[in-house]
This record gives structure tokens, C-alpha cells and sequence, in this order.
């Protein structure tokens, strides 16, 4: 399909998250009024593709007007006051890639020409603040709260940083790759059964090996259903799923793209919206919910599948793409 075709197939979806801005911006889960700052702005990315930007700026007021004077903004929302008094390292950081997507569908849309001078301002303070989350080996601890920094890194956010800090700057960050088991690993608990932490690193250019990609993906990956969120688990996720569609696009896996993201068209519902996953041994939905963050992600899947091969000039629309041919330069 060409993105005319999935731009009016999904539009329940966008639709569905629009549904779900409260009048101040925040972007919810779903009707029960939780908010989290980077599913937010995984929401903003989709609306700033359909070129919603009353809606979009809206939610980018709402996230600066959130942040405090470090650049940091509470872990989670509940009907529009924090619910969670601690924060993520990444959620702060991941508000460049909607305002880099906007700059590239439309170039009045420039974040520069139109956050004002203190929005501006914020934003270098979200980059400025991550030097305090990251360690002596450029690894980044994953929370903060009242009594300091946490003692652990997680492999999801840290892709999440990176991905957000090249988006800014077009250049990687320096961490001691040699320390990866190290850092990723102390708290004991098996990271590799969970799909994310393998396609994060993909996603954020940090590996680039597509066999090693297609061999990872064996874990994961139910064919004719999609990407399992942990491995053991009989349950594909649509979040997942897209967003390891765009991982291997970005190091030009696209037959597999194309074949996971055929397969979780047949969770779109009569409504048009997408649910957050799908447990297949019981056949059920699960949870019994329909959130905007994974309808957001399938948007963005299917922006990228659209412009993938249309050459670099037009790949740029994407700000997934735009970072893909960033990697492949350098």
C-alpha cells in the first residue's frame, strides 16, 4: 500500500487518539485518563504524520508546561496530576522525535521557529540533564526520585536516549559497548526474553547486523500473528510488533517488515482501532484495552513501510527514516 491507502485505513486510529487529548494536551491511554510522557509522544509523532498540528501542539504545550526547571517530567499522569513522583531518563528526551517529524512532513511546522524561547530553552535542559543520569562508561541510569539516582540501566530506555540524542545532535553517543553485559545486567533479571530489549539496539543504529537481526527475531516471532512482547509468553503485542517492523527497516530487513506487519492487520476491529495485544492460546484479547500509544505505533509502522523505498529525498518524511539513512552514512 502506498501511504494514501493506510492514511485513510488508519485514520480510526488517529482519530482514536485524538478522542483521548484532554483539553490541556495530555494524550491518555485510553477513556481511564492515565497518562505517560513517552507514550505521549508517541502519540504526538502519529498526529504530526496526519498532519493534526492544531492537536499536535497542543500536546507538545502540555509536555513543556509538565517539565520542571531540570528538564524532567513525572513518570506517569492520572487524570492530568502525577501519579508517579519519580523520572524516567528517556521520557523527557523522546519529545525531539515528534518535533523533528513535524519539521520534516511541513516546514512551517519547524520546532525551532515555534516553541518560544523558554520551551527552547527546556528542551537543552532535557539534553543537559541526562549528563547527570549517565555513569563513568556513558551508560544512563534509568530513574531518578527523591532520594537520587537509580543504580541500574536499563537496555530499552538507554536505546531510547540514544535514538532521541542522535535525532538531536546526528551523532552517537560514547558508552563502553565492552560493558553491555555488565551495565545491562545487574539486577539479575533475564533481559533477552523481552522483544524490546532485543530490537532497541537495532532501532537506535547501536547494531546493525541484519542476520543477527533475523536470528534474534526467531525468539519473538509467531508467524502469521506477530512479535511476542516476552518470549515465553503466548501473547503478540501490536506496539511490538510495529515498532520491530520499523527496526528492520532502519537495516533493511523489508520482506520481514512487510510480513509482520501484514499479520497484525487482522487485530484492526470493526471500529478501525487496534487492541494492545493478543494472547493466542487463549484466544483473547488481553489486557481488554485499546491504547493509544499502540494504535500510534501502527501509524508510524506504516508511514515507514510507505516511504522505505522512495528514495532518500522522500525517506526523509520519516523521522525514523531520516535517522535510518543517518546510520547508513556513518
Amino acid at each position: 500500500m502506498n501511504w494514501l491507502d493506510y492514511k485513510k485505513k488508519f485514520e480510526p486510529s488517529k482519530n482514536w487518539i485524538i478522542s483521548n487529548q484532554s483539553s490541556s494536551g495530555a494524550i491518555f491511554w485510553d477513556k481511564k485518563g492515565k497518562c505517560d510522557p513517552w507514550d505521549h509522544c508517541e502519540c504526538l509523532i502519529a498526529l504530526a504524520i496526519y498532519e493534526e498540528w492544531e492537536y499536535f501542539w497542543k500536546g507538545v504545550n502540555w509536555f513543556f508546561a509538565n517539565l520542571n526547571k531540570d528538564g524532567l517530567i513525572y513518570a506517569e499522569f492520572q487524570n492530568e496530576k502525577p501519579s508517579k513522583l519519580h523520572y524516567e531518563s528517556h521520557h523527557a528526551p523522546y519529545i525531539i522525535m515528534p518535533l523533528i517529524q513535524a519539521s520534516l512532513i511541513d516546514q512551517e511546522q519547524d520546532y525551532k521557529k515555534i516553541l518560544t524561547n523558554e520551551q527552547l530553552l527546556k528542551l537543552e535542559n532535557i539534553f543537559e540533564a541526562l549528563n547527570d543520569f549517565k555513569d563513568e562508561d556513558g551508560y544512563f541510569y534509568w530513574a531518578k526520585d527523591s532520594n537520587g539516582y537509580s543504580d541500574n540501566s536499563l537496555i530499552t530506555a538507554s536505546m531510547s536516549i540514544f535514538l532521541s540524542m542522535v535525532a538531536k545532535d546526528k551523532s552517537f553517543p560514547k558508552f563502553n559497548i565492552d560493558m553491555w553485559q555488565e551495565k545491562f545486567n545487574r539486577d539479575g533479571v533475564d533481559r533477552s526474553r523481552f522483544s524490546m530489549d532485543f530490537y532497541y539496539p537495532f532501532l537506535a543504529g547501536i547494531k546493525n547486523n541484519k542476520k543477527e537481526f533475523l536470528d534474534l527475531l526467531d525468539n519473538y516471532y509467531v508467524k502469521g500473528l506477530g512479535v511476542k512482547c516476552v518470549a515465553e509468553e503466548p501473547w503478540v503485542t501490536i506496539a511490538e510488533s510495529s515498532e520491530c517492523v520499523i527496526s528492520a527497516l532502519i537495516h533493511d530487513n523489508e520482506n520481514i517488515a512487510k510480513q509482520i506487519f501484514h499479520d497484525i492487520q487482522q487485530f484492526q476491529n470493526k471500529d478501525g482501532i487496534f487492541p494492545t495485544g493478543y494472547q493466542y492460546k487463549m484466544e483473547i484479547f488481553w489486557p481488554e484495552e485499546d491504547s493509544t500509544w499502540t494504535n500510534a505505533a501502527v501509524i508510524i509502522a506504516a508511514h515507514a513501510l510507505s516511504f522505505y523505498d522512495s528514495g532518500d529525498n522522500e525517506s526523509s518524511v520519516n523521522v525514523f527514516l531520516e535517522l535510518r539513512n543517518f546510520f547508513k552514512s556513518n
